[in-house]
């Protein structure tokens, strides 16, 4: 999710996993099959299997390299996918929704 967003999450959840950032970009991350049947706001993006490697050979500005912003302290790397997802559709102004099946996803709020 955009940087600005990632901040605002980070302020509101009460308990977060491993987070990485970069100047544009934050990654959050959650628990395998929490894109099952949910729709993620526009704004994010899901990535199954991601994972961070080292410096690629393009030799990238070292700004745009993610780096760990938080570690949490007991032994779970994952933030809990659904209070992420809740604060995501608040910050986004849609309705949370999904149901076995259907991944619509979520409406605009009303």
């Amino acid at each position: 999710m955009p940087a600005d967003i990632g901040r605002r999450v980070m302020r509101c959840l009460p308990r977060i996993g491993c987070v990485f950032a970069d100047d544009r970009q934050w990654w959050w991350i959650v628990p395998s099959g929490s894109h099952i049947d949910v729709a993620w706001p526009p704004f994010t993006s899901y990535a199954v299997g991601a994972y961070v490697t080292g410096r690629s050979a393009a030799r990238a500005v070292r700004s745009r390299q993610p780096r760990l912003v938080h570690h949490p302290q007991d032994d779970s790397p994952y933030t809990p996918p659904i209070p992420l997802y809740f604060m995501t559709c608040h910050i986004a102004g849609i309705r949370p929704r999904w149901s076995p099946g259907d991944a619509t996803g979520p409406t605009r709020a009303r």
